[in-house]
């Protein structure tokens, strides 16, 4: 037998279900709702918990075949080079990226497990939205390529087609959730305030409770064992927006990070066999935990260092500002990932971590190996500071068009090569998309504030250097407080005040940081034209087009990054 019939399911607007919410608790269950209704994680929930329905592929397939018992399922990763499918009525063929595809050998078993599988999630995991393929499939290895094509184009169609009602829908004689707006239709006992919520609302608080036991599990090897100064001290993630590094009574501000990798969709569609697919699923998957591993190895190695560079009090003398821990005496890290699989990661931290956090990530993820080191691994990071009290879904969504344009001017400027960041600053609200907020907000008479993004790795002779904008971040810290406040004002003026600062500079034989591809020494901005328009010198009207200044940049880094955790010059980092 060389056909079956195929079974493509895929996740449709995941991000907005995930980040509806401004509670910490309620992304974190939405996020582990959606991991689940693939593959089960391994908690350690109470015993009134245990017997709560799981919807997740391999549970349903079980019921569906009972009393057949099957320890094939999980092959797919141990065993990518073997079928099953000619021996065994089901397999599932691959799971990542917010799809999977199984075959079955009986197209009504197919057509059952469907039924089944949306079934429980309407009434377990209500609010998830899925779209669901069904094909016959040739799985030999030589037009696995085509075939998943195929499959592909189904599952389009049908999402275009077909918008399903995952929501209790809304009815005059009910009263509206507070936190999603939905029907408030079930008691819940699990928040500080018992009271009536949506079913959506509940089902993310009852799977938060999971994330967190899933979570302290996966890491528990480096959170429990981890030698500070001597001794044994345990760590835990929060599952609160203001314990994420901020201390009481003052602004708390918190940075949503999200990095996506490059070209690794352009990666999977070139792939010709279910096996090098597997693979390559299974290796990328890989790489984003080990590098956020090693990420949150660093962050507990180096905890009393960033926790004091967020000014907290290590002495305990300030109670105030004292290092947050939980109830159990554990101290709460400075970071949370809400979304972690595949060559996708969303975290929110610290808002003065933020960039930070997301160069370490990516260097450690350029550092992981992938098909027989076929694949170099790079991507792309959006990061938003702003407040804990702004809406939390529109923090998302701007680190997410943050993320896309650092991959656009990747690929426009950059050759398609390397990782690039990007980043807002927020001090009150934002609305609007993010080339709305740059327009009205950061342009200028003499150009654009801002050059974000900035490519990590590259040359230092490259304009958009992150190494080169670090140096000139720690050069321009070294400045007076008073000068680098003028020089924020200056920025947003005419071109005669910036010719009279400058002039200032000169005569007290001082200056600024400098920078690639100047041109004059009495100017902040340069000429940064697209490499398929050629601009005369003279050509003024195309010329303010493309000016731009990375000063701004650099004020707003100096702010917002761990100086002190710059090397000096000289120094590796």
């Amino acid at each position: 037998m060389s056909n079956c019939y195929s079974v493509l399911l895929d996740t449709v607007s995941i991000q907005k279900y995930i980040f509806q919410s401004n509670k910490l608790k309620e992304n974190l269950g939405a996020s582990f709702l959606v991991e689940s209704i693939f593959q089960q994680k391994n908690t350690k929930i109470e015993d009134s918990e245990k017997n709560d329905p799981l919807f997740d592929l391999k549970t349903v397939i079980t019921d569906i075949f009972f009393p057949q018992q099957f320890t094939h399922l999980d092959h797919w990763k141990t065993n990518p080079e073997k079928l099953f499918i000619s021996e065994k009525p089901v397999e599932i063929a691959y799971i990542g990226g917010g799809n999977a595809l199984l075959f079955f050998q009986d197209e009504d078993k197919a057509i059952e497990f469907i039924k089944t599988w949306t079934r429980n999630l309407l009434i377990y995991a209500p609010g998830i939205q899925t779209a669901v393929a069904l094909n016959k499939f040739d799985f030999n290895q030589k037009v696995f390529r085509s075939e998943r094509k195929k499959l592909a184009r189904i599952l389009d169609k049908n999402q275009q087609n077909f918008t399903p009602q995952t929501i209790i829908p809304q009815h005059g004689i009910t009263a509206e959730c507070t936190r999603s707006g939905y029907s408030m239709d079930v008691w819940n006992e699990k928040t500080a305030d018992a009271a009536y919520v949506s079913s959506v609302t509940n089902a993310k608080i009852l799977g938060a409770k999971k994330s967190n036991d899933a979570i302290h599990l996966d890491y528990q090897q480096l959170l429990n064992f981890s030698p500070v100064k001597g001794k044994t001290t345990s760590f835990r993630f929060p599952d609160q927006l203001d314990d994420l590094g901020c201390i009481k009574s003052e602004d708390n501000i918190i940075a949503i990070v999200h990095i996506d990798g490059n070209g690794m969709g352009d990666q999977f569609n070139q792939i010709e066999s279910l096996e090098a697919f597997r693979k390559l699923s299974i290796d990328v998957d890989k790489a984003t935990k080990s590098a956020f591993r090693k990420l949150l190895s660093q962050i507990i190695n180096r905890y009393d260092e960033i926790m004091d560079e967020l000014g907290f009090d290590l002495s305990g003398k300030n109670a105030q500002r004292s290092v947050p821990t939980d109830k159990e005496g554990r101290r709460l890290l400075p970071i949370r990932p809400i979304i972690l699989g595949g060559d996708d990661i969303t975290f929110v931290c610290a808002g003065k971590l933020g960039i930070y956090f997301s160069e370490l990530f990516l260097e450690y993820f350029a550092q992981e190996k992938v098909r027989d080191n076929i694949v170099d691994l790079t991507a792309c990071a959006g990061v938003v500071m702003t407040k804990t009290a702004y809406p939390f879904y529109r923090g998302y969504n701007l680190a997410e068009e943050l993320c896309s344009n650092a991959k656009r001017v990747r690929v426009t400027e950059g050759n398609q090569e390397g990782s690039y960041i990007d980043f807002h600053v927020s001090s009150g609200g934002f609305s609007g998309s993010l080339k709305d907020i740059r327009e009205h907000n950061y342009t200028v008479a003499q150009g654009n504030l801002v050059f974000r993004p900035y490519q990590l790795g590259s040359d230092k002779t490259n304009p958009r250097s992150y190494q080169q904008l670090l140096e000139n971040v720690r050069e321009m810290s070294k400045m007076p407080n008073s000068k680098i406040h003028q020089l924020r004002e200056v920025l947003t003026q005419s071109e005669g005040t910036t010719i009279q600062y400058l002039k200032q500079l000169k005569y007290r034989k001082e200056s600024l940081p400098q920078f690639t591809l100047l041109e004059g020494e009495e100017t902040f901005f340069y000429f940064n034209p697209p490499k398929d328009k050629q601009h005369k010198k003279d050509d003024h009207s195309s010329k303010k087009e493309f000016m731009f200044t990375p000063y701004y940049d650099m004020i707003e880094l100096m702010a917002n990054y761990p100086v002190n955790f710059l090397p000096k010059q000289g120094d590796e980092k």
